[in-house]
């Protein structure tokens, strides 16, 4: 039986419905940067793999933090934004039975985020302790945890993404 969206079943969130696909759109375009953005991180982190010195992955180390810490930033309010805006109007058009499952799921989704800011702060407090010279160990330790970090971030998205854009984009196609 196929799916069947009402559009505003839930009446506590009352907003113009003409907002919603601005919504899906910037949901849309925040993802892809923050993609890129993993993608750059990861390059660089595997990079650190074949560095034969190791003073310049302590360098490479730093520019590491800075980049993973501003991505972690711009994730904190993309995810504020999700919670407060994105979510409860997308769930305003769902039945109450599928937008039950839709915020047991986002829920979910929201310990796999936990999960890598925790990884994140192993690596930033690894660098913070880094002692000099260091070693081609730790250089791929630290690589390595960052790596973990971003391959959590990338399946988080890829789960919200296979759940919420399916049902997004029914939604702005009904409001077309």
């Amino acid at each position: 039986m196929k799916d069947r969206l009402s559009i505003q079943t839930n009446t506590e969130y009352i907003v113009d419905p003409s907002y919603f696909p601005v919504l899906v759109e910037r949901l849309k375009e925040e993802h892809l940067q923050m993609r890129g953005q993993l993608a750059e991180i990861r390059t660089m982190a595997a990079s650190l793999y074949s560095l034969e010195d190791c003073s310049i992955g302590m360098c490479k180390l730093i520019e590491l933090q800075d980049l993973i810490l501003s991505l972690v930033e711009e994730l904190e309010q993309h995810s504020e934004w999700e919670e407060s805006e994105l979510f409860p109007l997308l769930q305003s058009f769902l039945p109450p039975t599928t937008a039950l499952s839709v915020s047991r799921s986002v829920t979910v989704l929201e310990q796999d985020h936990d999960l890598a800011k925790r990884v994140v702060q192993t690596f930033v407090d690894g660098v913070n302790a880094m002692k000099v010279p260091i070693d081609e160990e730790f250089l791929h330790v630290m690589a390595s945890e960052l790596m973990t970090a971003c391959l959590i971030l990338l399946r988080h998205f890829t789960l919200e993404e296979e759940l919420v854009y399916p049902l997004a984009d029914r939604i702005v196609e009904q409001l077309s």
